[in-house]
């Protein structure tokens, strides 16, 4: 479980009673949220992978800085998945560094170099995980398009592809913050993008399916990728057309936005989804409507002038929540990862490998 005390004392110490009690309703209705909406982790069976969105996370400008409140909630959050994909995460990582600290000494993270220039936006990506659970498996890298006859136009973020092992898993995980630019289903810079990654990830793990180069035979696709629609945009076929596919887990969730999607290139079909997935929606619990007269005080505190200048204060406070967690949701699936039962049958000759079925000789032995 995340690191409470600090929080709380920092409430005793400014006397800020009020503040302290807000939190831990808050706090406790957050996990009972939690507990309803996302299965529990397993020490071994299953791992609760995810990504999400935090918003300019550490860049702290347009609404001041995040509170501690704020990053106790974003720490609650994550604690309850394994593994999760993190876009725009600033070049100060002040508030990542806060967030670890909340989450315990057993979190670890990796993180990339900033994206510079206009597109790029100073951005980072970060993968953060449970080392009980979860290894790192040695693998990292930007992801980098080959050059063509003609000078090649770089992602405006780069791709970040890490490694991971989990019990009978391991798992290629690329996270991705793709090309917004216009209000477009189908604009045509996020299109490209999103083809020539996708294609290029196919290709490599097409060919390792019959030339193993020591990287795992999977990959996935996760992040922001700023699509519109679940399914007829240019977007999600060219995802599809490179043979990535977006679990029927995924595609099945009901939501009013569709930017965030995790998809598998799997050909060996070694990733095998539960029937659990889904969207938090974290605005149920913390920073809901009802709460906007609590936090008027931050808000003029951390941002004094908009606050001053604002003619509707409802609509300022609909803004600033959306920098103290994020204008968007965790996405999250739910893996199998454990494989003993089968391998044992297997192993043991009770089920015939390439039929999948018992074994006559053995039907009806119990030793």
């Amino acid at each position: 479980m995340p690191y409470y005390k600090p929080l709380f004392e920092k409430f005793r110490e400014i006397g800020d009673q009020k503040a302290s009690l807000r939190a831990a309703v808050n706090l406790l209705r957050l996990r009972r949220q939690l507990h309803k909406d996302v299965p529990g982790r397993t020490v071994s069976r299953t791992l609760l992978l995810a990504t999400w969105n935090l918003r300019e996370f550490g860049r702290n400008r347009k609404a001041g800085v995040r509170l501690d409140e704020s990053l106790q909630y974003i720490g609650e959050i994550i604690s309850h998945f394994d593994l999760i994909a993190i876009q725009e995460v600033d070049q100060d990582l002040h508030d990542l560094q806060r967030l670890m600290y909340i989450l315990g000494d057993w979190w670890s993270y990796i993180v990339t170099d900033v994206t510079p220039g206009r597109a790029g936006n100073q951005e980072r990506t970060a993968f953060v995980y449970d080392t009980r659970k979860v290894k790192f498996d040695h693998l990292a890298g930007e992801v980098v398009l080959p050059e063509g006859r003609r000078p090649t136009q770089q992602v405006s973020r780069s791709p970040f592809i890490c490694a991971f092992r989990a019990g009978w898993r391991r798992i290629s995980l690329c996270t991705v913050h793709f090309y917004y630019g216009s209000n477009n289903p189908n604009d045509p810079r996020r299109v490209r993008e999103i083809d020539a990654v996708a294609r290029l990830l196919a290709q490599r793990n097409t060919k390792r399916q019959t030339d193993a180069d020591g990287e795992p035979s999977n990959v996935v696709l996760l992040g922001d990728f700023n699509v519109f629609h679940a399914q007829g945009d240019k977007t999600t076929e060219a995802l599809e057309s490179h043979a990535f596919i977006i679990p029927r887990q995924i595609r099945s969730i009901q939501r009013n936005k569709y930017y965030d999607q995790i998809a598998f290139h799997d050909p060996r079909k070694q990733l095998r989804p539960t029937a659990r997935a889904g969207v938090f929606d974290f605005s149920k619990s913390v920073f809901r409507d009802a709460d906007e007269q609590f936090y008027f005080k931050q808000i003029k505190k951390t941002i004094p002038k908009l606050f001053s200048k604002s003619t509707n204060k409802s609509r300022l406070y609909r803004n600033w929540r959306t920098f103290q967690l994020s204008d968007h949701s965790p996405l999250w699936i739910e893996l199998t990862i454990d494989f003993t039962e089968g391998f044992l049958a297997t192993a043991g000759g009770l089920v015939t490998r390439k039929k999948s079925r018992i074994n006559p000789s053995l039907a009806g032995r119990t030793k």
